[in-house]
């Protein structure tokens, strides 16, 4: 069963308007929780994760702002905190924790005018930042990393007015910092294309399997060698669309040792691009 506070001191006395927090402690190396469990603390409160799933809950007063994660083994790591609000319950998703910490950074840039967006959420592992409201960039301090784990990390972006996205943090790391470059995002009232966003559309098909976990690594220009993003398939069908700014393009296909590419060149916003099917093989 997992751990509740709502209380503090030895009287058990009521510190007024509350939110109960809730989530899970994984390790990033495995997606699994740690064990022994992990302790959760805010100021005074504490509470110990569930062993099997790593869940928590903890009741906390609204001027909380960070949360600490103490692992045995592990170094401390501090998650920032949401603005609370009285009888809310706040679920944190995924806290990860591991051996090691790095800094990621990047820019949150409208697709279409290809100006800086401000102030845009960005979360990634259980961190979260915003973006600086002039120049787009964002920083995420204390991200837990593994250079030997088996996960792709995922994480989001979201902005009012905007479509949320969803990126991959799989850039090379250097001096503890690892830098995803421009994430672009699509604003919500965007009619390019009508009603969907994503202007290259196709189907990806692997030789005697399904397409669940389909990987498509985009790199601008064709000769790049790191991609400029990366997208996995989530459908057995295979079906994918992705939004392209104009330019040229060279996406690669992959699921295990099954791989195949395709170039393309984007001239306008309002084009649709039909890959049809392609064959990973």
């Amino acid at each position: 069963m997992v751990g509740l506070l709502s209380a503090c001191g030895g009287g058990g006395g009521s510190f007024g308007p509350s939110t109960l927090l809730q989530g899970r402690v994984v390790l990033v190396g495995t997606g699994q929780p740690p064990n022994p469990p992990a302790t959760v603390i805010v100021g005074s409160l504490r509470v110990q994760t569930s062993t099997q799933e790593g869940a928590f809950q903890l009741r906390v007063p609204l001027n909380a702002t960070k949360i600490i994660v103490r692992t045995p083994g592990l170094p401390d790591f501090t998650f920032n905190l949401p603005p609370l609000q009285t009888g809310q319950t706040v679920d944190l998703g995924d806290l990860y924790v591991g051996s090691q910490t790095i800094s990621v950074q990047g820019r949150i840039v409208d697709a279409l005018t290809q100006q800086p967006v401000g102030d845009a959420t960005v979360v990634l592992l259980g961190q979260r930042a915003l973006s600086n409201s002039t120049t787009g960039r964002f920083t995420l301090n204390g991200v837990a990393y593994d250079p030997q784990g088996v996960l792709d990390p995922e994480g989001e972006v979201q902005k009012d007015g905007y479509i949320s996205r969803r990126f991959l943090a799989d850039a090379p790391v250097i001096d503890g910092v690892m830098d995803v470059g421009d994430l672009l995002l699509l604003r919500q009232t965007d009619d390019n294309p009508p009603g969907q966003p994503g202007n290259v559309r196709g189907v990806a098909q692997v030789f005697a399997s399904d397409a669940v976990g389909v990987r498509i690594d985009i790199y601008s220009p064709p000769s790049a060698s790191i991609p400029n993003e990366s997208v996995i398939l989530s459908q057995a069908n295979g079906a994918f669309q992705l939004w392209l700014l104009p330019a040229q393009y060279r996406l690669v296909f992959t699921k295990g040792s099954r791989t195949a590419e395709r170039t393309v060149t984007v001239t306008s916003l309002t084009q649709a691009i039909d890959l049809g099917v392609v064959l990973l093989q």
